[in-house]
């Protein structure tokens, strides 16, 4: 993926160097949800995630979800390119959505590129992933794991920004944020 194949509305943001929350404006989250939807419909990007959970355990919903999250977060822990040029697709959405969004955003069009019920949220200072689980999935989750019930329906929340960071756990100031008000939808 190039500056070309970006929605026309995006490219000059991505040249003069502006996030895409810069040109949404701030409190406009849709415009990244926006994003993720265009690029899960891209023909490259639903090959590239079905490829990605191809296996032998790619029937179970879980695992292509924890697959996808995993590659992910160590997707983003590449140090970016030293000339500040764009080596590929993927530099290219992480200096456009920026550092701390980038990853949602990556996440979420690869989530939904494999059909699943994925969606931007924010909290203060964090864009997430969350992804309605059923409630059979919930004994399958690891202990860590912290979801979320609201009306009546189970989400996962994904933080890609680290390798590290584990399945379905937000930090403290994230979770108690969420808990104190509602799931926004874009």
């Amino acid at each position: 993926m190039s500056a070309d194949t970006l929605p026309p509305g995006l490219r000059p943001a991505a040249a003069e160097g502006a996030s895409l929350r810069d040109v949404a404006g701030r409190g406009a989250p849709s415009a990244l949800y926006a994003l993720a939807l265009a690029l899960a419909r891209h023909r490259d990007i639903v090959s590239f995630a079905r490829a990605l959970v191809r296996g032998p355990r790619s029937g179970e919903r879980l695992s292509r979800l924890a697959s996808v999250f995993s590659f992910v977060c160590h997707l983003v822990d590449v140090p970016p390119p030293t000339d500040g040029r764009a080596r590929d697709g993927v530099d290219l959405l992480l200096e456009l959505a920026g550092e701390e969004e980038g990853p949602a955003l990556i996440l979420a069009a690869l989530l939904l590129a494999l059909g699943e019920r994925a969606a931007l949220s924010y909290t203060p200072g964090l864009a997430f992933v969350r992804v309605e689980i059923d409630p059979a999935d919930l004994a399958r989750l690891p202990p860590h794991a912290d979801p979320i019930l609201r009306n009546g329906r189970w989400y996962l929340p994904l933080d890609p920004r680290r390798a590290r960071s584990p399945l379905g756990l937000l930090p403290l100031p994230a979770r108690n944020a969420l808990r104190c008000r509602p799931v926004r939808r874009p």
